[in-house]
């Protein structure tokens, strides 16, 4: 896989037409990869999460950038954020098209040769070693100076990504200190055992034009995504039964619990409740799923809707929740684009993503949704609430053929001219 001056390299090459703040922008690079230094129980540390893994791809690492893109779309014009789509798109095309060159099988087993012509197959050795000189031959090349380790020493920085986890990033422990540590060029240059610096090169200029014909084809896939009708589904109590193992573990709780009072109404905040959570959270993210939600999922995909899943679930409360959640859909045959997790507030997801349609089980959100122009269902039923809603999945596709069939006709009938 590419090294953290490699990613450097590439996207100074790019930068040259796209005037980002150079800084932030190799910053944002690198960042990826500092899931290495994040302290055991500090939060997300899975290389999956921060390289957006597809694991509904079964043959070898797939970093979904184009997740990354529809996610992260509206911050793009950063330089932090652009940096790091660069990294996803770079380690795809260095995984599948640079790395190859240099591998080798040899009496059966995988390696690479050295360009004495000798065969090596110490992985570690060709990756956490002599790539180290290689890397300060960069940095050279491209004047790759310095980072400050601190947040603060970065006066606009920005990064709201949820599968990051920046502790890895900053401080005498993280990426930015290690890189300078490391890998930038002393007095004496090194050559690598591997590489040839100008076949290296070479490659960097490669992967800088594949990057801008990827970019092109992220933006026309965006606005073949942006044509359809978007629907947006929560996971808890409208895909998987939760509150039902909620309400099963709490009473588990309360025999294991003598002190625990079992008549109080106990809210966010409390004590007890924060026990409860920290004890059965893993237990009850796998609820069983509704019925008539794989066929209806299916139908609605099959009609050319974008179905994405959504739940505010915090990612560094779970353990690989993420894929976890994708291996239990695919088991139960759950059809859908996209799953989006971890995000604060799910009114500005839907109007930062501009969703049409949400499916909820929760009053609130119906609210919300209307507020920022998205048309709710509520699955569910609730006589105060006066717009769509059903306790049958069964009846979603139909809802939705309607609401559709409603809009085309406003649709319509506002671009008619009256002469």
């Amino acid at each position: 896989m590419p090294s953290a001056r490699i990613h450097e390299a590439i996207v100074k090459e790019l930068n040259v037409d796209q005037k980002y703040n150079e800084l932030l922008l190799r910053i944002g690079t690198v960042s990826p990869d500092c899931w290495r230094n994040v302290e055991p129980e500090s939060g997300v540390k899975d290389k999956y999460l921060s390289h957006f893994w597809d694991f509904r791809i079964k043959d070898g690492q797939a970093n979904d950038y184009k997740e990354f893109y529809l996610k992260y779309f509206h911050k793009l014009n950063q330089p932090f954020y652009f940096g790091y789509l660069v990294h996803l798109i770079v380690d795809q095309y260095w995984k599948t098209v640079i790395d190859p060159q240099y591998e080798v099988v040899e009496h059966g087993i995988q390696g690479f040769r050295l360009k004495n012509g000798t065969f090596h197959d110490n992985e570690n050795w060709w990756g956490y070693f002599d790539s180290l000189k290689m890397q300060k031959q960069i940095a050279k090349i491209y004047q790759l100076g310095i980072f400050p380790i601190n947040r603060e020493d970065y006066m606009d920085f920005e990064c709201n990504i949820d599968e990051l986890n920046l502790n890895g990033l900053f401080g005498t422990n993280g990426t930015l200190n290690y890189i300078n540590t490391n890998i930038t060029p002393g007095e004496v240059i090194e050559e690598s055992e591997i590489y040839d610096i100008h076949q290296v090169i070479s490659h960097i200029k490669e992967t800088a034009e594949f990057v801008k014909q990827e970019l092109e084809k992220l933006a026309m896939m965006k606005e073949e995504n942006d044509a359809k009708m978007k629907i947006a589904v929560d996971i808890d109590d409208t895909i998987l039964c939760t509150k039902e193992l909620e309400d099963f573990y709490w009473q588990e709780f309360l025999k294991n619990h003598s002190n625990i009072d079992p008549h109080k109404q106990y809210v966010w905040g409390d004590s007890e409740l924060a026990l409860f959570w920290k004890l059965y959270r893993e237990k009850m993210a796998f609820g069983k799923v509704k019925p008539g939600v794989k066929k209806s999922l299916q139908q609605l995909m099959n009609d050319n809707y974008q179905v994405d899943l959504l739940s505010a679930r915090p990612l560094d409360k779970y353990a690989s929740l993420k894929k976890r959640l994708v291996e239990y859909f695919e088991q139960n045959e759950i059809q859908y684009h996209y799953m989006n997790l971890g995000f604060h507030s799910k009114k500005e997801f839907l109007e930062e993503h501009q969703y049409d349609i949400l499916i909820d089980n929760d009053l609130r959100n119906m609210k919300e949704a209307e507020s920022v122009g998205v048309i709710p269902i509520l699955f569910g039923k609730d006589e105060s609430y006066e717009g769509y809603q059903t306790e049958y999945w069964e009846e979603i596709p139909m809802i939705i053929s309607n609401i559709a069939s409603l809009q085309n006709a406003k649709s319509n009938n506002h671009n008619t001219k009256i002469f």
